[in-house]
């Protein structure tokens, strides 16, 4: 038999025994009918006949083991599991219903691909949405005396934003600290993703249990290429590639090419497996235009550093917020909100602007926007350079096209210091928060306490970052939190054509402005 394609060691002093590789795909589709029944929401087909499922019986035909846990909408979750070389000894088995946001779920089902193919380097997929940072909500805190702070604060729901304000005949509402000041009364009304500490919690009791570390974790999905996401999951994988702002959704179909590059060379390094992944999304994307995306790769033991620098950072802001004469506040303060506001956005808020109020800020950039301002003695010049210099050349490319969901907007992801996302509420100082923004504040308080997450992800309780925001947003004159929708995910539309009138719902059909266009110049060699 052909020998299998396989991966170095992360050490190549440390041989680690493996002689293969295996795919392991975790696909929660279970509450999403357009992502189950790709390329036609209309209408269903067999599991075996999915599109996804049809390219890795492709990835298997280059000489890789695959498996793949698949929950499905209005079905059952299948467990497809595929031996090297063999597509047609493709084994498809119902695992009932699984709750795919448990990390029980991904955690099972690692152990599992481990036991069949114990010699493999383990790689890792992760398909469906992303949303960056998601917090690990607790239903059973949702009481009425939670919600309304006993009784001192209502809420009132309106379109685009939930008020929250002072109760009839109740004291007025405290001022604004590192916690906001009642439990959220807002959370989403469908499934979400796996949450960041449930990612890193599935997979340290996978390799309690002897599991590998993955040697590469694609983050096939929207906006999870986010300092949070990748800093929490850091200790438990070797390099990761994710996209900053929106993927766009083309189930599998690239992953035949990327495993193609792996098997043509017979053994390759993790970082240019984790390469291949991001340049093999794009190529299809950029050559159909009007599906602008931004790929990046990192190694993720570099998020020590990066975690490091965010701290340095803040600390620099902080002080520059809490000058010694409080009458050099405003100046300071208005160098620091053009820096924020200006910093490149990522889409939180329900369009396809990416513009503030935008509430995720890529945090290269952010870090160039402060350079252009005058601190003074107060070192926040050396910190964004610092920061700026642990992140370079994490983006692998970065498109300049106009998405085919609004033809009205640009977007342009062409600067070379765009890196990834951060959690950045409220940038315009408005008092109007995403609704992840009351669990992520309430990191550093004690357990058991409101809106804290029973696991706090490492990046917030260890980094002052939180206390910069919670010093940026002082004595706000209205507090409201935006609704908590569902993350999107737009699907790769092949036949899409911006001269015709093939468009999405609701959507102006003018011709693009130009050809799909991407600056690659900073981009790395496999």
């Amino acid at each position: 038999m052909k020998r299998l394609a396989r991966l170095h060691p992360l050490n190549p002093k440390q041989p680690d025994g493996t002689d293969s590789v295996v795919l392991a795909v975790y696909a929660p589709f279970g509450t999403d009918a357009v992502l189950s029944r790709y390329p036609d929401a209309t209408s269903g087909v067999p599991i075996h006949r999915q599109v996804l499922v049809k390219a890795l019986q492709r990835v298997a035909g280059e000489g890789v083991h695959v498996s793949a846990l698949i929950d499905l909408f209005d079905d059952d979750s299948y467990l497809v599991e595929i031996p090297a070389l063999q597509p047609k000894a493709m084994r498809i088995t119902s695992a009932w219903k699984q709750n795919m946001a448990s990390p029980h779920a991904l955690a099972g089902f690692l152990r599992r691909t481990h036991a069949v193919h114990p010699c493999s380097a383990l790689v890792l997929a992760l398909e469906g949405h992303g949303a960056g940072y998601l917090p690990e909500v607790d239903p059973a805190n949702l009481t009425p005396e939670k919600t309304t702070s006993n009784g001192q604060v209502q809420w009132t729901f309106g379109k685009d934003e939930v008020r929250v304000s002072a109760s009839p005949g109740a004291p007025a509402l405290p001022m604004f600290s590192g916690v906001l000041p009642m439990f959220s009364g807002v959370l989403p009304a469908v499934a979400m993703p796996l949450s960041t500490s449930g990612l890193a919690k599935a997979l340290r009791l996978a390799q309690r249990q002897g599991v590998p570390r993955p040697a590469v974790i694609h983050f096939n999905n929207c906006f999870n290429m986010s300092v949070e996401h990748l800093h929490t999951v850091a200790p438990h994988a070797d390099f990761a590639t994710g996209y900053g702002n929106y993927n766009f959704f083309s189930s599998g179909t690239t992953y035949p090419s990327v495993f193609r590059h792996l098997g043509r060379a017979g053994v390759a390094s993790r970082e240019a497996l984790a390469q291949w992944f991001a340049d093999e999304n794009h190529r299809p994307l950029a050559a159909k235009g009007n599906h602008p995306t931004i790929g990046a790769v990192v190694r993720l033991a570099r998020l020590r550093e990066i975690g490091q620098c965010i701290d340095v950072l803040a600390g620099a802001l902080l002080a520059a917020l809490r000058p010694l004469d409080p009458a050099d506040r405003p100046a300071a303060l208005a160098k620091i909100e053009a820096a924020v506001v200006q910093a490149k956005k990522y889409d939180s808020v329900a369009d396809y602007a990416l513009v503030a109020p935008d509430q995720l800020s890529d945090l290269g950039s952010l870090a160039a926007e402060l350079l252009k301002h005058d601190f003074g003695a107060v070192p926040v010049h050396a910190a964004a350079t610092a920061l700026g210099n642990a992140l370079a050349g994490i983006k692998r490319y970065g498109d300049v096209d106009t998405p085919w969901m609004d033809m009205a907007q640009t977007w342009d992801f062409s600067d070379r210091a765009l890196a990834m996302n951060i959690f950045l509420p409220d940038p315009q100082r408005k008092g109007v928060w995403d609704w992840r923004a009351p669990f992520y504040m309430a990191s550093k308080l004690p357990p058991g306490a409101p809106n804290r997450e029973a696991e706090p992800i490492p990046f917030l309780t260890g980094t002052r970052w939180i206390d910069f925001i919670d010093e940026y947003h002082k004595n706000p004159t209205a507090f409201s939190l935006l609704p908590a929708l569902a993350p999107r995910f737009p699907a790769f539309r092949p036949k899409f054509d911006p001269k015709g009138p093939n468009q999405g719902p609701d959507q102006p059909g003018r011709p693009p402005r130009g050809p799909a266009r991407s600056r690659d110049d900073d981009q790395g060699q496999a």
